[in-house]
């Protein structure tokens, strides 16, 4: 009888302290999927960009997120369906705060892959991961890489008071199902890479541009991409030759 009585009294006392079955660890905040994520055609190269996140997929703020691993696959443009295989090989894993620092701690990642091929479609996966290797949420991406466009030539940059002129020729796109848009702007200074993006909004219909946003004295170094359509898709020529001017008080 004691012994029933002890065994009874043990059992209650595990009952009333909700103790039933292991432990379970509390659950770590998992980073959101990354925003407002694009992937253009410039050249034979393909432009991944997105925004790095700042919360946490139950709202609380990201403190933690130490980079993101973006996986690749191909897939046939004539077969469609790039969903239907979802990208398992990892194409690069970005370090945090080294693109930061080499990026003027920029909010926005920029990726170029140049491993592709014209006429061939591609799928990316984007996932921010923790300092503790923990994964977030997913991104899924894909895009067809065509023929690109051709570039302009003969490119030539004017060093005017406070002002850059471009002039050049254009190339002939006279392929079938191809639109020309216009053409996009690139400028660099010293010895830094020209920038991701263009320095114009919208791609610019004539073939010249004055570029007002410089300073004299300094030296510019401009390219510039043709811009066509096909179909509801853009993509940007190679860059062209470079020209170089000073902006100069007269």
């Amino acid at each position: 009888m004691l012994r029933g009585a002890l065994f009874i009294s043990l059992l209650l006392t595990l009952v009333g302290c909700g103790t039933v079955g292991p432990v379970q660890p509390l659950q770590k905040a998992l980073p959101q999927a990354v925003n407002n994520a694009t992937v253009q055609q410039k050249g034979l190269a393909l432009l991944l960009a997105w925004d790095i996140p700042t919360s946490n997929q139950d709202d609380s703020a990201l403190t933690d997120l130490a980079g993101f691993a973006v996986y690749k696959t191909d897939y046939d443009l004539a077969k469609g369906c790039p969903e239907c295989r979802p990208p398992k090989t990892l194409l690069r894993k970005i370090d945090l705060d080294y693109y930061r620092s080499s990026n003027r701690n920029s909010q926005r990642i920029y990726l170029w892959d140049s491993a592709v091929e014209e006429e061939t479609g591609y799928s990316y996966k984007i996932v921010p991961y923790t300092d503790a290797g923990h994964e977030g949420g997913a991104t899924l991406l894909h895009r067809a890489c065509f023929t690109t466009a051709s570039a302009v030539t003969e490119l030539s940059a004017q060093g005017l008071d406070s002002q850059v002129r471009l002039t050049w020729i254009a190339a002939g796109e006279n392929r079938q199902g191809i639109e020309l848009l216009g053409y996009n702007i690139y400028r660099r200074s010293g010895k830094e890479y020209f920038a991701a993006q263009p320095i114009n909004e919208q791609p610019i219909t004539a073939t010249g541009y004055d570029d007002l946003n410089v300073e004299n004295g300094k030296d510019y170094t401009y390219a510039v991409r043709t811009v066509i359509a096909i179909g509801d898709l853009q993509l940007e020529s190679t860059l062209s030759a470079e020209a170089i001017a000073r902006p100069n008080r007269p």
